[in-house]
This record gives C-alpha cells, structure tokens and sequence, in this order.
C-alpha cells in the first residue's frame, strides 16, 4: 500500500523556531505511513543541512526562472501556480505549511491543485501580524479570511493564538484546532553535552571586583517583537543593584535589529556584559550552561526556545505574552512570568531568581520532567500524522 505523501512548505530553513519545528515534524512523521516532501520558496538558511536526508528539498527559486517583467501581484501567482504544479508532480495526498506567508501560497496552490490542505498559524496574529506582513495588509488579512475556511484544516501552536485567530482572521471555529509544539528531548540531552567555544562566556570572573558570576541567555530573532531591548535595560539595572556579580547576558539569534541592539548596548556600556552571539548550531549546550534562560518576547505563539531551555533543567523566566508562554509554564509553576513588556518585572525576576537559588533550582527540575512527559516531538509529530490521515480520507471518502 502507498504511503501518504504529505508535502510541507515553508519560506526557507532560516533559525526561526517555525524552522526548527518543521525539522522535528520531518523527523518525527512515522516513514510507515507517511512519504515526506519539503517545499521552500528560499532554498537557503542554516538549517538546510539538518533535513533528513530521505526527505527530498524542492524550491521555488531553483524551479522557476526570475521574471524581469515587474505587475504587482506577478510573483505571488508565479508562486501559487509552481507549487500547484509541484503538488501534481510528486503526487501529493496532502499538503502543510507553517507561518501565514507560506499559506498565502500553499493553501492557494492546494485548492488550485485539488489537494487538501493543512495551514499551521504560529503566533497571535491580533499582534504578530502586521509587523511581518508587508504591504497590502487588509488584502492580506482578506484572502487569508477565504484560504483558512476553505482548508481542510487549521492548526494553531497555542490555545491563546487559536483564539485569537477566530477573532483576527474570522475562521470558524469548527475548522481550527490546536497543535502544540514538540521538542527532542533525547537530542536536547546530546546537544546540551557540547563543549561551548567562546572564552567571554565559558571562562572565569573578568572583574577583579566580583565575587560570582551570573550567566543569562536568550535566543531568538534580532527584531522589536522579541523584547531583547527590554532585557538589556533590565541587566543594566542588575549591574547597578548587585556590584558585587558580574553579569553576562548570551543573546543567540540573528535579524535586522542587530545594529539598533548593538548601539543601545553601547549606550548602556554593556560591550564586556553582553554579546550578541549570533545564529549558533549548538544552542542548547548555552541553554545548558547558563544560570537562567529569560524569554522577554513582546509576541509568542509557543516559543520552541521556551521548551528547549525547560527540557535542558535551566530555570526560565518569561513574559506573559497573550499566547505560549502561560501555556507551557502552567500559569508559572514551571517558571517565573513577567509582565509583557516590563523591564522592572524582568530585573526582579532575575533578582529574586538570585536570591533564592534553591527554590528556583527544584522548580526547573521539575519543569525538565514535565517537558519529558508532555511535550515531546515525537507525540508531536504522531498527532499531526493523525490529522494528515484524516483530512486525506476526508477528502477521498
């Protein structure tokens, strides 16, 4: 009997966590029933060579010729139209695509192509959609309205961003379900054994002055709706109160805010304190390594980076964003939340982390056994299986 053949559509293989989750679905989707397809518009980013490599990697832009001739709307049909064909050729039962850029084109090449869809939305769209959407934006948020009550079904990450979405894009409720996040907790545990190859972070106190040293990280996409401008203020305000640590804040990521963040650390003298780190291979290993893993996020849907510094035993503090953050720390049982938005609910949660180290500590093992139990990949992954098979039958009964 013929395996499902599932195609998956994102933009590129970029660092971002919808990335990340795309990897371990690819990884995780059981090769019994199922015979995966990677589709990108991008055939770039760092996480290309993690694709496994029974999974064949397509693009738009190894596939199709650049046109010269400039018509608003020209490049978008081009798209539509490629993956439509692409659908066809290999055969496809169902198609699913990750972030709301990709299903302007998957979802509209699906119903194009007779296939049936499944559209994945990552974040709270009431606030994550307009930074990241462009121009036309009302337009977008129109076709959006028509692809998601057409598909076959829509997945949020979180029951904050599912809820949002019925209000946001207007899809009825009977068509979207919540999926959450998974994390390899066995890869985690390998990762988080690598040996970190920077000096400023590994080594010992720099200041002749401080009695410990204090190691903080973050990691995510250098742009506003991450909040790492925030955790910057909040450290300097640390430095200020506790003289007696030397502070070092790891901020693992790459974006357009780099040059704004590096000048704010400029302004705040923070060049000995903070580094931005930059895209990094083996991220869990500073997840491992540091003292807290502090999520300052402005926007979240269910921030993957979250549950891997959980799965790593690392204490965690985390904005209170709309959706995710609550959710996988269980209204903060699992770790500290903070005010969206807050510098000083950041510096005392940092504080109070400092002080009271004990506590903090059984807390975060605790956390490590509940992501173990609750949010692995592979449970992941076997629940999207289950989606993907019926909305094939679905379709075909």
């Amino acid at each position: 009997m013929r395996r499902i053949r599932v195609v998956f559509s994102i933009g590129a293989m970029h660092g971002g966590g919808s990335e990340r989750q795309m990897l371990l679905l690819l990884r995780h989707l059981d090769r019994q029933q199922f015979e995966p397809f990677l589709y990108l518009v991008y055939k770039s980013g760092p996480l290309l060579n993690q694709v496994p490599t029974d999974v064949p990697v397509t693009s738009f832009d190894t596939r199709v010729t650049a046109s010269r001739i400039y018509f608003p709307g020209l490049m978008h049909a081009r798209r539509v139209q490629d993956y439509s064909r692409f659908l066809q050729e290999v055969q496809a039962d169902v198609s699913y695509d990750r972030t709301f850029l990709m299903t302007l084109i998957s979802a509209a090449g699906a119903h194009k192509a007779g296939v049936p869809n499944v559209s994945t939305i990552v974040t709270d769209p009431e606030t994550g959609f307009a930074p990241v959407a462009g121009r036309f934006q009302w337009f977008k948020r129109k076709i959006l309205h028509r692809l998601y009550n057409n598909s076959t079904q829509v997945l949020a990450v979180s029951d904050g961003a599912r809820e949002a979405a019925i209000r946001f894009y207007g899809i009825q409720r009977d068509r979207i379900a919540t999926l959450q996040n998974g994390v390899d907790v066995d890869w985690i545990q390998q990762q988080a054994t690598q040996a970190i190859q920077n000096t400023w972070w590994t080594g010992e106190k720099q200041v002749p002055t401080a009695s410990a040293v204090f190691r903080i990280v973050t990691a995510g996409r250098l742009n506003h709706q991450k909040g790492f401008h925030l955790l910057l203020d909040a450290v300097a305000d640390l430095r200020q109160k506790f003289q007696e640590i030397e502070f070092r804040l790891a901020i693992l990521g790459d974006g357009p805010h780099r040059s704004h963040l590096e000048k704010q650390i400029a302004a705040l003298n923070l060049n000995e304190t903070v580094q931005l780190i930059g895209f990094q291979d083996h991220a869990i290993a500073w997840y491992q390594s540091a003292d807290v893993f502090v999520l300052p996020s402005l926007v979240e849907g269910m921030p993957n980076v979250l549950l891997e510094a959980m799965a790593c035993g690392t204490p965690v503090i985390a904005a209170d964003c709309r959706s995710g953050p609550a959710e996988i720390l269980d209204g903060g049982k699992y770790g500290s939340l903070v005010q969206t938005g807050s510098v000083e609910e950041l510096r005392d949660a940092v504080a109070d982390l400092l002080m009271n180290a004990s506590p903090t500590k059984q807390r975060a093992a605790e956390a490590k056994k509940h992501i173990a139990q609750h949010w692995s990949a592979l449970l992941a992954a076997k629940r999207l299986g289950q989606i993907l098979k019926r909305c094939v039958h679905r379709e075909t009964s």
